[in-house]
């Protein structure tokens, strides 16, 4: 086998893995965000949840939407085909900071728990786009190893 296409098939499981990262991030989002907003139509205490989900949005979201912007997402934006995407993904970021930002500044419970489902939705599509279109852009331009950028930090981020 030559080298290209092991450094291909290599990056194709490296992609894998990132969309089964993506899998468990999309569904602990969707399960913290409906259990905050649950709360909140219930009308009980909602502070457990949205501590649940702030801690998330901390040591889960936040690190790896920064990842992306130091690793993937300048590789794709060199891109010509890339260029436009990840431009419109960095402000897909900081509408996930806003709605982040907005789950815990918020006073009232239930608009907490409707920032939460935001949050939730804007993600939900955002990842789609990552593993729909990013990751094959960048795993079949040959100028580019998946592999190689993330070495040494995917179990942190990805």
């Amino acid at each position: 086998m030559s080298e290209t296409m092991e450094r291909h098939d290599a990056d194709v499981e490296t992609a894998e893995e990132i969309r089964r990262h993506h899998a468990v991030m999309v569904a602990d989002l969707d399960r913290l965000s409906a259990a905050l907003a649950g709360a909140a139509d219930a009308g009980t205490d909602t502070g457990p949840e949205r501590a649940a989900l702030q801690e998330w949005i901390g040591t889960v979201l936040v690190p790896h939407a920064a990842h992306e912007e130091e690793t993937t997402y300048p590789a794709a934006a060199r891109l010509a085909e890339g260029r436009l995407l990840i431009a419109a993904m960095l402000a897909e970021h900081e509408l996930i900071r806003h709605f982040a930002g907005m789950v815990a500044g918020s006073e009232n419970p239930a608009a907490a728990g409707a920032y939460a489902r935001a949050l939730f939705e804007t993600f939900a599509s955002h990842q789609r786009k990552e593993n729909d279109h990013i990751l094959p852009l960048l795993v079949d331009d040959p100028s580019v190893s998946l592999t190689e950028l993330l070495a040494g930090s995917h179990d942190h981020h990805h």
